[in-house]
């Protein structure tokens, strides 16, 4: 099995209920104590009918074509922006412009409706990996990689199409970049502003897994790098099309668990 198709199950972070909201700022939807602090640092959206195309692709290739890393790569890809109708909804925003970018007419609402997997009551029974816990209309805490993942496998299912979505959670930064640089977007998961990552645990499941959350979760879509400038462009769902600095990018991915996603 390839590497990039192995689901990361490492044990998850929280944190008090901040996700991808403008001001990080949501109410907290979990009666449990907060406690064991750990610290580890203008695009218009243009409306799309709920009517989703085959993308003009007939072969599937490899994860990675590039085998040398250029110094420098930019996909273009209009930024879809998360407010106001999804304010906790940065993840599947992402995924729905990373849909868009292979050509599905597809819009977030359907697809927060249609294939988002996610509990608005008894979220404390599961972890960020197993559900989208809260309301990403509101309040929602958010999710990792393997929902977004599922959320992808079964629209492009319903699409009779030949891509596939892949769960490339752990995958280096090497890796990651050069699958960017094979004309491929990444779904990659970070904080606002690449701020350090601060956890919190929230609750326990019943199973009694400790589940963490990072306050300052966010998830971005991954289109570009210049190693010589040392900065990554992404379309941020709060800010449209930016750069960040490229090493402290990817330092806070390695603290969020490494969680990336894409198609191809």
């Amino acid at each position: 099995m390839n590497i990039f198709k192995l689901i990361c199950a490492a044990a998850i972070s929280a944190v008090i209920l901040i996700g991808c909201g403008s001001n990080g700022l949501e109410s907290d939807t979990s009666s449990n104590n907060n406690t064991d602090v750990i610290t580890t640092n203008n695009t218009i959206e243009t409306a799309a009918p709920n009517i989703a195309t085959e993308p003009a692709v007939t072969t599937k290739q490899p994860l990675i074509t590039a085998t040398v890393l250029p110094d420098s790569w930019q996909i273009d890809v209009p930024a879809l922006m998360q407010e106001p109708e999804l304010p906790a909804g940065c993840e599947i925003t992402s995924l729905t412009c990373l849909l868009n970018y292979y050509g599905f007419n597809v819009d977030k609402e359907v697809m927060v409706d249609t294939y988002l997997d996610y509990v608005l009551e008894n979220g404390t029974n599961y972890t960020f990996f197993e559900k989208y816990i809260g309301d990403p209309r509101a309040n929602g805490y958010g999710c990792y990689s393997p929902v977004i993942v599922k959320a992808a496998s079964e629209f492009l299912d319903d699409q009779n199409s030949h891509l596939e979505a892949v769960n490339i959670s752990g995958s280096s930064k090497n890796d990651i970049l050069l699958i960017v640089a094979s004309g491929r977007p990444v779904v990659i998961w970070n904080t606002l502003n690449t701020s350090d990552v601060y956890e919190k645990r929230v609750w326990t499941t019943p199973d009694g897994e400790e589940v963490y959350w990072c306050s300052l979760e966010h998830c971005m879509l991954l289109t570009g790098y210049d190693l010589n400038e040392n900065t990554v462009t992404v379309c941020d769902p709060l800010k449209g099309v930016v750069t960040y600095d490229l090493t402290q990018f990817f330092n806070v991915y390695e603290d969020m668990y490494r969680q990336a996603m894409t198609i191809y």
